[in-house]
């Protein structure tokens, strides 16, 4: 069970909104920490397998490095549109790097994702993508979400249409 981030005793990954977010074609925002304690914030591809998310990335990258040292981590994925419409999750947890032929596989499965199959082999893009040679995977140990849209606030704002979209 991963619990709310406040101490809640909820299981925040079985509600709905968990649930949606995690399984959404969305981008997930991975913090990890350098070595002199800042925060290294990157943005990224995702795959939810139930139990952890699994990021594809380099084995050289800053990330990468960062949580062979140092396993902590949070990934906070946003789905707002503008106005009241802010929704989200924040997890924070343990991440570990994966090798070998198996990450290989989960990041395939991660790339097709995100780009149709045809996408994925051009030339170019598999350059790119080839260098994704190993998996995060990262497990969560508290989780805390959000949602306004159906608040006072957020419904007032939505039917009016006074707010200004993202984007």
């Amino acid at each position: 069970m991963v619990p709310g981030g406040r101490g809640e005793k909820r299981h925040v990954l079985s509600e709905p909104l968990a649930r949606e977010l995690l399984d959404a074609r969305l981008i997930a925002n991975l913090a990890t920490l350098n070595p002199d304690g800042s925060v290294h914030l990157v943005g990224m591809w995702f795959l939810w397998d139930g139990e952890s998310l699994l990021l594809p990335t380099s084995g050289v990258t800053r990330k990468a490095r960062n949580l062979e040292r140092d396993p902590r981590a949070t990934v906070m994925i946003d789905d707002s549109r503008g106005g009241f419409d802010l929704r989200g999750i924040t997890l924070t947890g343990q991440a570990e790097v994966l090798r070998g032929p198996d990450a290989l596989a989960v990041n395939r499965r991660i790339h097709v994702k995100y780009l149709t199959e045809p996408g994925r082999k051009l030339e170019v893009v598999d350059r790119y993508l080839a260098t994704d040679d190993v998996t995060i995977r990262f497990t969560p140990e508290r989780a805390s979400s959000w949602d306004l849209r159906n608040t006072d606030q957020g419904r007032a704002v939505a039917e009016t249409g006074e707010f200004h979209p993202l984007g």
